[in-house]
Formats: structure tokens, C-alpha cells, sequence
């Protein structure tokens, strides 16, 4: 099965949804490879993955539908809603660039009415994908790059470096600030 597929089935959403998902996850992945490694290591990304720019523009124009609840809770509602940039902001200064970035796929999942907890289900299926896509060089980079959103453990550049929390501690932090 396909990226797009297996993000469809395991999310239980439509092909649209899923391509609007694969943009933000993978968008995030590859702005954190350049924040990390440069122009190069996103361009060799953007090569690797022609697909994600249309993606991308699917995950754009999800989030600039309505500013209803959408599903998935107050948490949900405020991701995806109106308070999405200010909570995006938020976690940004708490946790980081990672959280921040983990912030936007919770907001998309919201908009979409999937459970926030349901982001954990993207980043196997994304690391999957990607270990096909990317030359190991390159995938190396974005492990190290984005570690919360390719689930990865650990994952520090530096010695002592401390990569931050995982997709599914941030999740479980953020859905703990505001309940169901």
C-alpha cells in the first residue's frame, strides 16, 4: 500500500485528508532538515519527495477551512481553530522548534476531527516512507533533525545533546494542558 493509503486507512480518513497530513508531517521534517543541515539537505528531501509541495498546499488549504471545532476536543478546536498560531507559539517557547512543529500535525489532525493522541499513528508510517525515499545519508539527517516527528528515539547531534521530547510525550503533554 501507498503512503497516502496506509495514512488513509490507519487515520480512517479520505485520500484528501491524508495528502493534507503527509504535507504538514513531512513539511515539518523537511523545515527542520534545513533549519539543521542547510538548503541542500531539504532540496535532496524535495527531490526525493516531488509529491509533498501538493501535499503541503492540501495541508494550507485544510487549515484555512472554517474556524468551526473540527473535531478532536477543546484541544482540537483550539489547534485547529483561531488559537492554533498562539498555541503553536506557545509550545514553541516551552518545548522548541519540535514541539512547535508537532503542534501544526495536532492542529491539521483537529481541523480533520481525529483525536490529537492519533498523531502518534503518522510518524511510523512517515519514517516507513521516507526510509524508501531518502539515500541513508539524508535520512540519517532528518532523524537527527526531527526526531518527535519520525517517532525516533534519542537522536542528538551533539554529545549530552538532549533531542527533546517524542511525538507521543508532546501530544500527551498538550492534551494534558487542556483535557477533552
Amino acid at each position: 500500500m501507498d503512503f497516502i493509503g496506509q495514512l488513509a486507512s490507519q487515520l480512517g480518513v479520505n485520500e484528501d485528508a491524508a495528502k493534507a497530513i503527509a504535507g504538514t508531517a513531512l513539511g515539518s521534517v523537511q523545515s527542520a532538515v534545513k533549519e539543521d543541515a542547510g538548503d541542500d539537505a531539504a532540496g535532496e528531501i524535495a527531490s526525493a519527495v516531488p509529491e509533498l509541495g501538493g501535499w503541503q498546499a492540501k495541508a494550507t488549504e485544510v487549515l484555512s477551512q472554517g474556524d468551526g471545532d473540527g473535531g478532536g476536543g477543546l484541544l482540537g478546536g483550539l489547534l485547529g481553530g483561531g488559537g492554533g498560531d498562539l498555541l503553536s507559539s506557545v509550545a514553541g517557547a516551552v518545548g522548541g522548534e519540535k514541539a512547535r512543529q508537532t503542534t501544526q500535525l495536532i492542529a491539521l489532525l483537529g481541523k480533520l476531527g481525529i483525536e490529537p493522541s492519533h498523531a502518534t499513528m503518522v510518524a511510523p508510517i512517515a519514517l516507513n516512507f521516507l526510509k524508501e525515499r531518502l539515500s541513508p545519508e539524508i535520512l540519517d539527517t532528518a532523524l537527527k533533525a526531527a526526531p518527535a516527528l519520525l517517532g525516533a528515539a534519542g537522536g542528538g547531534s551533539e554529545e549530552g545533546e538532549d533531542s527533546g521530547p517524542g511525538i507521543g510525550d508532546l501530544v500527551g503533554g498538550l492534551g494534558g494542558l487542556f483535557g477533552k
